[in-house]
């Protein structure tokens, strides 16, 4: 079977150092976000960080809640009892004697 022997220390150093390269780029990433300024204050509708940051937060309306209430009732019903039909068929019939063609 391929690949149940120990890996070798290069595939296992460069996942840790992807790893760590990920970590390190959702750190950076989120400190520009949270340190992002503009001199005057306001919101730049061109600036990617800006818009990305507002377009984020939105305010929403909760959605419509219905109140239902669980009714339960008692039904009688009244039950007819039937009499089952029976076909009564009798199995030991027995046929008229055959007629003899030749002395008819």
């Amino acid at each position: 079977m391929v690949g149940q022997g120990p890996k070798s220390s290069s595939q296992s150093s460069w996942r840790l150092l992807l790893a760590f390269l990920c970590i390190v780029l959702v750190v950076v990433c989120g400190t520009i976000q949270v340190v992002h300024t503009h001199p005057d204050n306001i919101y730049h509708a061109d600036c990617a960080l800006c818009s990305t940051a507002h377009a984020v937060v939105q305010v929403t309306v909760p959605p419509v809640t219905l109140h239902i209430s669980h009714v339960e009732s008692v039904v009688e019903a009244l039950i007819v009892p039937v009499r089952p039909g029976t076909f009564l068929t009798f199995a030991l019939f027995t046929r008229p004697p055959p007629v003899d063609a030749v002395l008819a």
